[in-house]
Parts: structure tokens; C-alpha cells; sequence
């Protein structure tokens, strides 16, 4: 908010875009139609944060299974392929760190993509789940993962880029703003969502277009761990 201008109204909306997203996901807990004024009327938890901005934790379990190519090949006619892995750890000491921005995604988010061969995320990512505990944190590791310019974030989400069917999705699963944070497995929930979208079955939260290539991102600790997983089919 200090370094780029954003509102609390702007920044409102993420909440608004996941919870609604939520509604269509099986395991959600926290889908709803709510509004930008519910948002701002919640209960102030810590300023600038809102009851309706945070994601509580809860209890959560996922899985994945990862076999080799040429298995991988054999078992299933659609194979969805990890492309790219990175990860960072910054340093704890917040007082060395400007935490407008997270370094410790973006550092990540390099490894993954030049591991994937992608160049330009913003047009090569078809579909992102960014970890998104609150919603300013949405905002924040989109621009990590470079899928929008540094202050760009709010953009677009008012342009309504982000949206389900919108130019880049993000969290169309609901997010854990949506679905729930099941803390340690909330990584995993994004790596799903991904497999899922790509294979195109993901069902009433399906992004259109039939996209090839996503990324997963998680946070972690004292604010200081990043890790990226690009996928592709």
C-alpha cells in the first residue's frame, strides 16, 4: 500500500474473486458470494488486515504420485510433467528486508522457469495458484512470479485478468482464501489444482482455453521461503 498506492478496497477484491471461486470446489470451506464492503466491515485482526482477509487454518491432506517418463507414459494417455522446481530461503531478519516485495519468490520463481525454458511467465503461464493466506499475499506473489510488472498486481485483478476466465486465471480453485489452509499441505492443494486444470479436470472451476502450462507457489516461516513448481501436459 505505501510503495505502490493500493487500497484496501483494491486489495478487498481478491478476497472477493477466491471465496466466490470456492463455491464451485468439492472440499472448499470458506466458498461464499461476498462483497467488497463485507470485506472492510469484517473485524479489524491486525491493521490493514480484515477478518475477511485472512484465510484460518484448518486440517487438510493431499497426494501425488510421480513416476518416470517412460512410465509415466505407459499408465495414462494425458501425463502432466513437473517442468521446472525452485526454491529460497531468505533471511529471517526483517529488519535487512523491504517486505513490500518477495525476493525469496521471485529468487525461486527464476529457478523454475529457466529449469521449464519459459522466458516470458506473464504470456507462457496459462493458469497460476499463488499461496494466498491473505489476500494482500495474492497480490504480492504474482508480482514475485513475474506474472505481472512490480505495482502491477492490482491491475490486474480490477481488469479482471485474473478472473477464472480472464487473460491469466489465479486461484481458481478458491485458493486457500477459499478452500481453507491446511498449512503444510496447502502447497500441495496448489500443486493439484494445476494437475487438475491442465488434464482439464478440474469440473465447474475449470479455466477455458484448455491451458498447457501452470505454476504452483508456496510461503512459508518467518516470511522468508519461496518455492515454485511449473507444470506443463
Amino acid at each position: 500500500m505505501h510503495a505502490h498506492g493500493y487500497t484496501k478496497r483494491e486489495i478487498a477484491e481478491v478476497a472477493v474473486k477466491n471465496k466466490r471461486n470456492a463455491l464451485d470446489h468439492p472440499s472448499a470451506q470458506l466458498g461464499a458470494e461476498i462483497t467488497v464492503d463485507d470485506v472492510l466491515n469484517s473485524e479489524i485482526m491486525a491493521y490493514p488486515v480484515n477478518r475477511l482477509d485472512v484465510s484460518p487454518t484448518s486440517d487438510g491432506a493431499g497426494a501425488v504420485i510421480l513416476a518416470a517418463e517412460h512410465v509415466a507414459r505407459r499408465l495414462t494417455e494425458k501425463p502432466v510433467w513437473i517442468d521446472g522446481v525452485g526454491h529460497c530461503l531468505d533471511t529471517a531478519y526483517w529488519c535487512t528486508r523491504d517486505l513490500y516485495y518477495p525476493d525469496y519468490v521471485e529468487v525461486a520463481a527464476r529457478h523454475a522457469y529457466e529449469m521449464a525454458g519459459i522466458k516470458e511467465p506473464d504470456k507462457e503461464i496459462h493458469v497460476a495458484e499463488p499461496y494466498d493466506p491473505f489476500t494482500y499475499k495474492e497480490l504480492h506473489h504474482m508480482e514475485g512470479l513475474m506474472l505481472c510488472p512490480r505495482g502491477g498486481s492490482v491491475k490486474m485483478l480490477t481488469n479482471g485478468d485474473t478472473q477464472r476466465d480472464g487473460r491469466l486465471p489465479v486461484s481458481p480453485s478458491g485458493g486457500l482464501l477459499g478452500v481453507g489452509n491446511p498449512i503444510a499441505a496447502a502447497a500441495m492443494m496448489k500443486i493439484i489444482e494445476i494437475f487438475l486444470q491442465l488434464r482439464e479436470e478440474a469440473g465447474a472451476r475449470q479455466v477455458p482455453g484448455a491451458p498447457r502450462c501452470g505454476v504452483a507457489q508456496a510461503w512459508g516461516d518467518l516470511m522468508q521461503v519461496g518455492t515454485v513448481v511449473v507444470m506443463r501436459r
